[in-house]
């Protein structure tokens, strides 16, 4: 790995500690001929990162989400997340086992893992195409009545219902925002999409897994009350009427490293079944 990225987000690295003690690391074990280091807020997604090997991502979920949605078109190369935040579940590692995972790195004892993400439309929004890796969100205002929203499958009439709102949701998200509103968990390696009614009137109205190459448009149908649409819990924007969301597959994807230490099924018992207090006491 001749070419190394490291994006850094300096809110939780304001003195550049942690930034300084992973470049030392990555010099001494992977000694490659060029880091570049890019800042998560501030600097642009060029083409020219498209000659990146490895990049290593400092931050939390958040920080991890927002590499995906603004990088992902121009970095190709697999993503070491380690996690500087709180949860840190979408992460490869903490920051703590960094040492000991760049030298499984140059010993090649890792495996690359591809992550589906999806892609916006809002008809009627001047700004277009936003992609995600866990989530999109239509739902009430504070202070709304709840409104109805319209489901369409590859261009099908799938169900119409009045809630709070609904989310579209990858399998990384699934973890997210979906759990908590009643969707399944969904082990990351799929390709497929689950539409989850938030708080739905209707009772027969459940969430459904479908194929990750459907196309979803929604319309939802409001009078005075508000209803915003959020990516990735990061862009959040007020749809009016005659809006319609639609929603399919990205060409490319999220590329990650996993470690057989770190996969799948020990971060959920570790970081999402146990309790806030269990894994302050750890």
């Amino acid at each position: 790995m001749n070419n190394i990225g490291i994006i850094i987000n300096r809110i939780k690295d304001e003195n550049g500690i942690i930034l300084n003690h992973v470049e030392t690391l990555v010099e001494k074990i992977l000694n490659p001929k060029n880091i570049t280091i890019i800042d998560h807020f501030l600097d642009e997604a060029k083409q020219k990162y498209k000659s990146i090997d490895l990049l290593i991502v400092l931050g939390g979920d958040g920080t991890l989400l927002g590499v995906a949605r603004r990088f992902s078109k121009f970095i190709d190369a697999p993503i070491l997340g380690v996690n500087i935040g709180n949860l840190g579940f979408l992460s490869s590692i903490e920051i703590n086992e960094l040492e000991i995972a760049l030298k499984a790195i140059k010993n090649k004892e890792y495996k690359v893992e591809n992550r589906m993400m999806l892609e916006c439309f809002i008809d009627g929004l001047e700004e277009k195409g936003f992609r995600f890796l866990n989530d999109v969100v239509l739902a009430r205002g504070t202070l709304s009545r709840i409104a109805e929203y319209r489901v369409y499958i590859n261009n099908d009439f799938y169900t119409s219902f009045k809630g709070d709102g609904i989310i579209v949701s990858t399998p990384v998200g699934s973890t997210a925002y979906s759990l908590s509103a009643g969707g399944p968990l969904i082990t990351p390696d799929l390709e497929i999409i689950a539409i989850v009614p938030i708080c739905a009137h209707t009772p027969s109205t459940k969430p459904i897994i479908i194929s990750g190459s459907s196309n979803i448009s929604i319309i939802p149908y409001f009078d005075d009350e508000e209803i915003f649409i959020t990516i990735d819990g990061q862009k959040s924007f007020k749809l009016v009427k005659d809006n319609i969301v639609n929603i399919k597959k990205c060409s490319d994807s999220f590329k990650v490293i996993v470690f057989q230490k770190n996969n799948y099924f020990n971060m959920l018992r570790k970081k999402i079944f146990r309790t806030a207090k269990e894994r302050e006491g750890e």
